[in-house]
């Protein structure tokens, strides 16, 4: 039976792939040391499950200088587990 992996490891590793700027789906799968078809299933997944295609949402390298902002106001004094829900969502 292969690996289990816990819906907040999944939820992180997604962030990081929709996040990853220039770099490829496999290297974020090589540094998360899971199999890049998982990764790949997670995100077919993901997509079904939200209607919308990682294509379209915007990567924080991707946003306004309005939008980085925003998100700087949004984001200022927030730590830890809050900042990273903030982050996944």
């Amino acid at each position: 039976m292969g690996l289990r992996y816990s819906e907040a490891f999944i939820e992180q590793a997604l962030f990081k792939v929709y996040s990853r700027g220039e770099r490829t789906v496999k290297s974020i799968a090589i540094d998360l040391n899971v199999n890049y078809h998982t990764v790949k299933n997670w995100m077919k997944r993901k997509e079904a499950g939200s209607g919308v295609s990682p294509v379209k949402e915007k990567r924080p390298k991707d946003w306004t200088p309005e939008q980085q902002l925003i998100a700087l106001h949004q984001t200022h004094g927030l730590s830890g587990e809050a900042l990273q829900t903030w982050c996944r969502e």
